[in-house]
């Protein structure tokens, strides 16, 4: 068809708008050249579909209006009266017939899908030259439908179709590899069809899938198929052979299963199992990486991808022993075993790879080995259960035989602060004193805390507590003795360091927890150390814990004090340095009197401890009359020679005392002039 022309309005518009005139006879001739150039301007021609209303019709048949890729279609059923006929299989619906590629063949094959139209062009049939007549066909895609198949236990196989190939097909074909043909709908195919095998032996089977055309087309594509696939029997219940903790965190489990039957490790968390991600086949070995160090429990659980029912093995738990060594044995614990109670059988205790005793009540949970323990002697034990066809090995722990007498206890120690830090020296017990020994220390944040280690010394009995800082507070010590055999001696009575401070702002105070044991404070010391020369001397206090300084002491800003503790018997402790620092003191009047007569003729500020100093008077407007860093000079009541109002004024001082801290003051002093 022509495309359509636009109105005679239109033209003369467009002629208008290019300059031409349409009244009168050189503007229609105007518009009649406009309309022979439009129409038979190139550009507006368009091929036409010659199939649709041909002058004269011709007729024929295919024999299959719907084939597949690959199939022929054939012209069938034309007319005799119809002449010279000749056909194009592939007409494009635009072009005319005369530049239609005709031939006189009757059968054409298709190779690309799609749909087509057959044109015949002849004459005849009751007509003149040029009869048309045109038929659809479509050709119809044959690709394969692709599929994965999942095999279960109980000989089960599932299909597993890929949605994106699934096509244009009305129904699908899967052989099943047995003999077994089904045809399924798209629905059904989406739903994964199952397929059980009867054949009790290990055949291989191999399964094909071709989608399906209904008639006419009545043709099928290209068959895809499975890998060759063998069968699982029904699954039974897996269990767990071995299990065994091999470190503080790994434990590995042995377990037993169908061939082919794919199982997963689930552990108890929280009183539920659920599954450690852990995936095999068959028979094998798990290892897992969790604390255990406590007791930890397994099931090995069957899985398939056909979501069959899952078969659960027999809970088995892993056992923790603990030993400890006492003289002349060693001694075992654990926790009753937790797994499935009612195949318990016995347990063995294991001493270096021997078994050293058999216990058959599984709420048994001690064991004490008495058997020959030697001092010093390493002895190493595991500890087995039995539960049914399940053998449980907990990790192996070592200990050290001891046979020796218990250590008598720790005769004295003292405590003393020394280059700032707390030293603690024993007496050690002379009676068990052997060549190889360890002190066990242990410390607590003044005389009501809990004791924890803070340290231990092999073949000495001075420690430096490097980690306590002395200025902070009192520190208290217990030791310990420890024999070569691991035998202890009871904790010694608490130490405690002498603490110094200030409580008062003209005193200083100490801490009355005695550094000694097991001998008593006599009397307390005050060691003064100059702060200027670092010269020392020493006040005697008896037992008082509180020293009030006199003036004579707060001559300096800062001094630097330690009590030095004596005991009865003569040894001393030192406490802790603390320099006691005084408060810059800055004395001033609140009125003064300038007049002549000789008193409180100038404002003047007095103080202690002051290092720098500036001074600065304001008038009521906040104008400076007079300013000076002189601690010796004060104001005269002057204002540039002249002798200032009487009135209230404002100061502000500035101090930097001795220690280097600043001290500002602020405030008002009042001119007065007397009246003469």
């Amino acid at each position: 068809m022509l495309k359509k022309l636009p109105s005679v309005r239109a033209l003369r518009l467009w002629l208008m708008e290019s300059g031409v005139k349409t009244n009168g006879l050189t503007g229609w001739l105007s518009l009649a050249l406009g309309l022979y150039l439009l129409l038979g301007s190139p550009r507006f021609v368009q091929g036409q579909n010659v199939c649709a209303n041909p002058r004269f019709p011709g007729d024929f048949s295919v024999d299959k209006a719907k084939i597949c890729v690959g199939s022929s279609v054939n012209i069938v059923g034309v007319p005799a009266n119809l002449i010279s006929a000749q056909y194009n299989f592939e007409y494009d619906g635009k072009s005319t017939i005369d530049k239609v590629t005709l031939a006189p063949t009757k059968a054409h094959t298709y190779s690309t899908p799609g749909s087509y139209t057959i044109i015949q062009s002849g004459t005849g049939n009751g007509a003149g030259t040029g009869t048309i007549f045109c038929k659809e066909v479509v050709v119809l895609p044959v690709d394969q439908v692709k599929f994965t198949v999942n095999v279960c236990s109980g000989r089960r196989a599932i299909l597993v179709p890929d949605g994106s190939t699934l096509g244009q097909y009305d129904s699908y074909e899967i052989r099943w590899g047995d003999g077994t043909v089904e045809r399924k709908t798209r629905a059904e195919l989406t739903n994964q069809p199952a397929h059980t095998y009867s054949n009790s032996g290990n055949t291989v089977y191999t399964i094909a899938l071709q989608g399906v055309y209904n008639p006419p087309a009545d043709c099928k594509s290209t068959v895809s198929q499975s890998t060759p696939i063998s069968l699982i029997g029904a699954a039974t219940q897996p269990t767990i052979s071995a299990l065994k903790t091999t470190s503080d965190n790994t434990i590995d489990i042995d377990y037993q299963a169908n061939t082919g039957i794919a199982v997963q490790l689930y552990q108890k968390v929280n009183g539920a199992y659920v599954s450690t991600g852990k995936t095999s086949t068959g028979g094998g070995t798990f290892t897992v990486q969790t604390d255990a160090k406590q007791v930890q429990c397994f099931q090995v659980v069957t899985q398939d991808a056909c979501n069959s029912t899952p078969v659960k093995s027999d809970e088995v738990c892993s056992l923790v022993l603990d030993a400890k060594a006492a003289n002349k044995q060693n001694n075992l614990s654990w926790q009753a075993y937790a797994g499935t109670a009612t195949q318990f059988r016995f347990y063995r205790i294991r001493r270096n790879g021997v078994v050293n005793g058999q216990l058959t009540s599984r709420t048994t949970t001690t064991y004490t080995d008495a058997n020959d323990i030697t001092c010093g002697t390493q002895y190493c034990y595991s500890l087995e259960a039995t539960v049914g066809p399940t053998t449980i090995t907990s990790q192996q722990v070592c200990v050290n035989g001891i046979n020796d007498g218990t250590p008598g206890d720790i005769e004295g120690v003292v405590v003393s602060i020394e280059n700032n830090r707390p030293r603690i020296v024993a007496n050690l017990p002379a009676a068990s004193l052997s060549s190889t020994f360890t002190l066990v220390v242990s410390r607590a944040s003044g005389s009501s805390g809990t004791y924890q280690q803070v340290g231990t010394l092999v073949n000495q009995n001075s420690f430096v507590d490097e980690s306590a800082d002395p200025a902070a507070g009192s520190y208290c010590y217990q030791l310990s003795y420890q024999s070569a055999c691991g035998l202890s001696s009871k904790p010694s009575e608490p130490v405690c360091s002498v603490f110094l401070n200030s409580n008062s702002p003209k005193g200083i105070d100490w801490s009355a927890s005695s550094p000694f044991t097991p001998s008593t404070v006599a009397e307390y010391i005050v060691e003064v150390i100059d702060s200027v020369n670092n010269t020392k001397r020493e006040i005697r206090v008896s037992s008082n814990t509180h020293l009030d300084l006199t003036d004579a002491d707060l001559e300096s800003q800062t001094q630097k004090y330690r009590i030095i503790t004596a005991s009865s018997d003569g040894t001393v402790s030192y406490s802790n340095f603390y320099t006691f620092r005084s408060e810059v003191k800055i004395w001033l009047p609140d009125a003064f009197t300038p007049d002549g007569d000789g008193m409180n003729e100038v404002f003047l500020a007095k103080g202690i401890y002051l290092d720098q100093f500036r001074m600065t008077i304001f008038d009521r407007w906040g104008e400076v009359v007079f300013t000076t860093t002189d601690k010796q000079q004060g104001w005269d009541g002057t204002v540039n020679g002249q002798r200032a109002l009487e009135g209230q004024y404002l100061y502000r001082i500035e101090v930097i005392d001795q220690t280097n801290l600043k001290t500002v003051r602020t405030g008002g002093v009042l001119l007065v002039r007397s009246k003469r």
